[in-house]
């Protein structure tokens, strides 16, 4: 069994005093936890719905006090007196104890203690509102306890189509280049740069996602702007495919062919188109001729070809001359390039008439009736007398006046007049019964006259032995109205 130990008279006393403040202090402690522990448990309660009440709360500190014991003067002598003695005395000291304090709860401030306090502050940063002790409520974009700012940016719940711009509170959504925000503010809408000018392309502008370039049209080579043309000079190589000749345009080029040649479908070869060039053709020739054939000769035409190739000339005539009759002839040359084909020719006519004659004079009170066609191969003519006027009695009516090759008249030149008035005591003697049809009684200015007059040639001409053939063989043409009548 352990003694309890004894302490000596002066701890003794200590050992009392603090007894007696340990008790002292144990009431003060019981008193408070009294008073408190109602307090206590609302603030329990308030805290679970975070709605904390604030008030007082006890504060303790170390704090001085004097302590005051007895001061006893006594003598130690060692044992049994044996030793010397020393003296003993107790003085005054100082203690020290807990003393409380009534101050405001942890977390809050104010004259009633109901201002609560966020990290040292009745106010929370970024506008929010400090509403429970380190618990701040923030507003829109920023988290609590601090209002820290929320960056949006940081998922994909922005919503953003491009880039995401984080701010204070808030976000906004931007598009890169080439692109504009649609209503939403979110998504975003490729500009169509080429829709204007401002593109600056020279000639064609394509419009890419977000963005452009310039294109150039055929013919033509970007700079290096990448925005001009220049054109191309097709026309400088070979590659143009041109048989004869090439002319740059711009953007282009075309062929075109020498002279002489005509270009093809494709336009790039050539078709030679030359025909035979001709030089001293002959003109027309009109030759009287005094016997029934006269001998011609002319000059042969020249046929060449500028492109070298070869030709063949034909004529319808063997050599440059011929004895040609009375008519109308052609002498032909024909040259045909062996080449293409192409003809060039070369013709003229002869004509050769008997030599004409002198014109025929017309019958004083009569008529001169001639063939109107074919005049420059031969003239066949009669005469006509008015009534009451005949010829003289060596002359007939029945005689034609023909002029034919030699270019004189047969029977000569000129005809008779109708002179030789007529009696009736004489009209027998000038008189011949067959003289009756060449006989008119009014004027031959009269067309009932002429158109009589102009039958009887006719009628007489195709009876007539050896002229008759001159109707036969121009029949078309031996009519009445080709009679040629003057009085």
């Amino acid at each position: 069994m352990i003694k309890k130990k004894e302490l000596p008279k002066y701890e003794l006393f200590i050992h009392f005093k603090n007894k007696i403040v340990k008790e002292k202090i144990e009431t003060i402690v019981n008193y408070t936890y009294n008073i408190m522990k109602p307090l206590m448990w609302i603030m329990i309660l308030g805290l679970s719905f975070r709605d904390v009440c604030a008030d007082y709360c006890p504060q303790s500190n170390a704090c001085s006090t004097t302590c005051q014991v007895y001061s006893r003067y006594y003598r130690a002598c060692g044992f049994l007196w044996l030793d010397r003695c020393s003296r003993y005395r107790v003085h005054y000291y100082t203690c020290y104890e807990t003393c409380y304090k009534q101050a405001c709860c942890t977390g809050y401030t104010g004259s009633s203690c109901n201002t609560p306090l966020c990290d040292g502050s009745t106010s929370c940063p970024n506008g929010g509102t400090c509403r429970y002790p380190d618990y701040c409520v923030c507003p829109t974009g920023f988290s609590a306890p601090g209002c820290n700012d929320i960056d949006e940016c940081s998922g994909t719940s922005h919503g953003c189509q491009h880039y995401c711009r984080n701010t204070a509170g808030s976000y906004y959504c931007t598009c890169r280049a080439g692109y504009v925000r649609s209503y939403d503010l979110k998504a975003c809408t490729d500009i169509d740069e080429c829709s204007g000018i401002s593109h600056g392309c020279q000639q064609d502008c394509r419009n890419t996602a977000g963005s452009y370039y310039c294109t150039c049209r055929a013919g033509y080579l970007p700079n290096s702007d990448l925005k001009t043309c220049t054109d191309i000079d097709e026309c400088s190589g070979t590659s143009h495919g041109c048989q004869h000749d090439c002319r740059n345009t711009p953007g282009s080029y075309y062929c075109t062919c020498r002279a002489g040649y005509l270009p093809n479908s494709d336009l790039k070869t050539c078709t030679d188109i030359q025909p035979p060039v001709l030089t001293g053709c002959s003109e027309d020739v009109h030759i009287n001729a005094t016997g029934h054939t006269v001998q011609y000769n002319w000059t042969e035409p020249i046929f060449t070809d500028p492109m070298g190739s070869v030709l063949e000339i034909v004529s319808n005539y063997p050599s440059p001359e011929f004895t040609f009759p009375w008519g109308d002839y052609t002498v032909q040359y024909v040259a045909t390039k062996t080449s293409n084909g192409l003809r060039t020719e070369c013709s003229f006519q002869v004509k050769v008439r008997p030599t004409p004659c002198e014109e025929l004079n017309v019958p004083v009170n009569g008529a001169r009736l001639c063939n109107g066609w074919k005049t420059d191969y031969g003239r066949f003519c009669m005469i006509m007398c008015q009534q009451n006027y005949t010829i003289g009695p060596a002359q007939s009516y029945y005689t034609w006046h023909v002029c034919g090759a030699s270019g004189n008249w047969i029977a000569a030149s000129p005809v008779p007049d109708c002179s030789v008035p007529v009696a009736y005591e004489y009209e027998e003697e000038y008189y011949h019964p067959g003289y009756a049809g060449y006989v008119y009684s009014s004027s031959c200015e009269d067309d009932a006259t002429r158109n009589t007059l102009q039958t009887l040639y006719i009628d007489y001409l195709k009876e007539a032995e050896g002229f008759s053939s001159f109707c036969s063989t121009y029949e078309s043409e031996c009519t009445k109205e080709n009679v040629d009548v003057k009085c």
